[in-house]
C-alpha cells in the first residue's frame, strides 16, 4: 500500500518518464522502493523483533536486483524442470546471486552501529500506528491529515512504555530486576528462553552471562535478596536455599522459589506449583508497593489450563 501511494505521488506524464535514460528509473525505482517498504515495516519489525537496522536501504540496493532479475526466474526454472531429474540448472543459476545477498547481509550487519535496539511497545502501538498509516495513504482531501496524530499517539505510547520493574520466570528459576545499566539475571545460565526474551523485550542487547554480572542482589548461596520499592523479595533454587527460604519468610514480601514447597500461611510464597499454575510473574514498584501480576492475569483462564 505504501509503494502504491509513494509512486502515485511522483506520477508523471508518460513524455517526461520516457526522457530520463532506462538506467536512471532503474537505479530510482529499486532505492524508492528500497527506502519506501524498509520505513513502512520498519516499526513491524521494531515492534516484534526489538531491533532497528540502519544501513537496510543500502542492503536492498545491493540486493534486490538480484532477486527479480536472476533468484526467482532461476528457481521458477528449477521447478519446471524438477520432474524430470533437471532442477540442478535452476539451482546453480540461484547460487552466486544468493551468495552475494547473505555476503551483503554479514558486511552489512557487522558495520559499526548497524543496529538500534527498542522497548517492546504494548499491543496497542501498532493497530493505532497502522490506522493512522492508512488513513495518510487511503483517505482523499484535506481530513488526510488526521492521521498524522494518530500515528504520534502510537509513537508517544512506545516511547513511554515502562518495562516490569521484575520478573520471574515460570520455572522459579530466574528472576530479571531493573537496574540503571539494565536487567540484572540472577545467573549467567539456564532458563535461556525466559533470560532472551527478556533482554530483547528491554531492547537490551547483552548476553545472559552479561546480564548476570550486574550487581543488584545479595546473595547467600543460592539464596538471593533484593527490594523493589519498599518491598523485600527472597529467591531460592534448590531443595536447600528453598528450604531456608520459607525459614526466612517472615522477614520478605515476596519468596520465589523453584521446588516445590506448598502454602505457607504466614507468608506469600511463589513455589513450582503455584507457578505452573498462575505462570510467570511481572512484578511493579509504585509508590513503595508491589503489585504482581502473572501471566494468567493477563491471558485469563484458557480450556486447556483450568
Amino acid at each position: 500500500t505504501a509503494l502504491v501511494f509513494v509512486f502515485g505521488l511522483f506520477r508523471m506524464p508518460a513524455g517526461a518518464s520516457r526522457r530520463q535514460p532506462k538506467w536512471v528509473r532503474f537505479v530510482t525505482g529499486v532505492v524508492v522502493s528500497s527506502l519506501v517498504a524498509g520505513l513502512a515495516t520498519a516499526p513491524i519489525a521494531a515492534a516484534h523483533f526489538n531491533q532497528v537496522p540502519h544501513y537496510g536501504l543500502i542492503a536492498n540496493v545491493l540486493s534486490v536486483p538480484l532477486m527479480g532479475a536472476i533468484i526467482i526466474p532461476a528457481a521458477v526454472l528449477a521447478a519446471v524442470l524438477a520432474p524430470f531429474g533437471l532442477a540442478i540448472v535452476g539451482l546453480a543459476l540461484m547460487e552466486w546471486p544468493i551468495l552475494w545477498i547473505l555476503n551483503v547481509a554479514r558486511t552489512v550487519a557487522d558495520w559499526p552501529g548497524a543496529l538500534s535496539f527498542v522497548i517492546s511497545p504494548p499491543q496497542i502501538v501498532l493497530p493505532i500506528l497502522a490506522i493512522g498509516a492508512l488513513w495518510i495513504v487511503l483517505w482523499q482531501g484535506r481530513g488526510r491529515s488526521l492521521g498524522v496524530p494518530l500515528a504520534m499517539v502510537a509513537g508517544l505510547i512506545w516511547v513511554t512504555t515502562e518495562r516490569p520493574d521484575a520478573l520471574v520466570s515460570q520455572s522459579g528459576g530466574l528472576i530479571g530486576v531493573m537496574t540503571e545499566t539494565g536487567r540484572a539475571l540472577s545467573k549467567p545460565k539456564g532458563d535461556g528462553f525466559s533470560a532472551d526474551s527478556w533482554l530483547e523485550n528491554d531492547g537490551d542487547p547483552a548476553l545472559q552471562s552479561e546480564a548476570s554480572k550486574r550487581a543488584t542482589f545479595e546473595v547467600d548461596g543460592r539464596l538471593r535478596r533484593f527490594r523493589l520499592g519498599n518491598a523485600d523479595i527472597l529467591h531460592a533454587t534448590g531443595k536447600v536455599a528453598s528450604a531456608r527460604a520459607v525459614e526466612l519468610c517472615a522477614e520478605a514480601d515476596l519468596v520465589v522459589v523453584n521446588v516445590a514447597v506448598g502454602a505457607i500461611e504466614r507468608c506469600n510464597v511463589y513455589d513450582q506449583r503455584r507457578l505452573d499454575d498462575e505462570g510467570a510473574l511481572a512484578l511493579f514498584e509504585s509508590q513503595g508497593a508491589l503489585r504482581i501480576q502473572t501471566v494468567r492475569d493477563v491471558t485469563g483462564v484458557r480450556l486447556w489450563s483450568q
